[in-house]
């Protein structure tokens, strides 16, 4: 990447005191970009907030109307040259208890950037992040995940990001915007304050001593991927593609093919911080269904591979670096 790429490069990242956006917020000010962001939620437990990290420029939006208008002004006025299009609903089980919410968030903001994005002049990518669970459920022989899979979505929050990323194609298509959208695996890594996740979830258990409680039977397949090469990746994205511009208005995987059952993970999370847990937090698995959630998922990357570099953490080297950032915020 050329040194000088991001420097007063004006970006957007919506969702910035969210687990990836307020990494990527911290990285783009290390490169001395000029950052706007985007939240609905002012919370304490941001990365942004916990680091006491400073230089970026964030507004509140909340339910409101007018946000349509205040989205276009924002790009038109700082001239937004990127959009990093992160925020979301993103809790699965929150998005069954409530759907309308979860729909209406995700896909009514969506369609407010891009038509932020159709009336703006200066916009050159714009990144819409979406997730893997909007392959929907198949059988587990046909894994890993390929884009020319047909998606099938089942559940609230995996249907709405599909329809997110069908409006970008279709602005995409009609308005020649410079969209490029991602679906990538389980996000890890410091900064991720969603408890509800295995990951953050067996840490805080297992350094405050506190009794884990399985969710499911600990054999979910999943692929997992370090927050600090996916914010890699996202860098990678925008610079490839300003000089190719054959790679708009396609999907692109993101994860690692290598994947993991909850099980593998609570086990080589307590093999790093606490040996002695593993068979008392093993028995916990047992006869529990796995309700609501996909059980099987990996992704094909050859994609992805073939134009954006994609780093690779050891799983086992990301997960101590995880587990000295909690142990210091805990």
């Amino acid at each position: 990447m050329k040194d000088n790429f991001w420097q007063n490069k004006k970006i957007l990242i919506t969702g910035i005191h969210g687990f990836v956006g307020s990494n990527l917020c911290k990285k783009m000010l290390k490169n001395k970009a000029i950052v706007y962001g985007l939240h609905k939620f002012n919370s304490e437990t941001s990365l942004l907030k916990i680091e006491k990290i400073k230089g970026y420029n964030s507004i509140q939006i909340l339910d409101n109307p007018k946000n349509k208008t205040l989205i276009s002004d924002l790009f038109i006025d700082k001239e937004i040259e990127v959009c990093f299009h992160l925020a979301a609903q993103v809790e699965v089980n929150k998005a069954i208890e409530e759907p309308f919410y979860t729909l209406d968030n995700n896909i009514n903001l969506t369609l407010q950037l891009l038509e932020a994005a159709r009336i703006s002049k200066k916009l050159k990518c714009f990144i819409m992040s979406s997730t893997d669970k909007a392959y929907g459920d198949i059988e587990k022989k046909f894994l890993p995940y390929k884009e020319k899979y047909h998606s099938k979505p089942k559940y609230p929050y995996d249907v709405s990001k599909y329809i997110c990323e069908l409006i970008s194609k279709c602005y995409f298509e009609n308005y020649n915007l410079p969209i490029i959208t991602t679906r990538t695996c389980n996000l890890y890594g410091p900064g991720q304050m969603n408890f509800s996740a295995i990951i953050p979830y067996t840490i805080k258990c297992l350094h405050k001593k506190e009794k884990f409680v399985a969710r499911s039977d600990g054999t979910m397949l999943r692929d997992y991927l370090f927050i600090d090469d996916w914010i890699k990746s996202l860098e990678n994205i925008v610079l490839v593609s300003y000089t190719n511009k054959k790679l708009f208005g396609n999907l692109y995987n993101f994860g690692t093919n290598k994947p993991f059952s909850t099980k593998q993970i609570v086990n080589i999370l307590c093999d790093l911080m606490d040996s002695n847990k593993i068979n008392e937090i093993n028995k916990s698995f047992k006869k529990i269904k796995n309700n609501n959630e996909i059980l099987y998922q990996s992704m094909d990357i050859t994609k992805s591979k073939k134009y954006f570099y994609n780093q690779k953490t050891n799983i086992y080297s990301a997960l101590k670096k995880t587990i000295n950032w909690y142990k210091k915020i805990l």
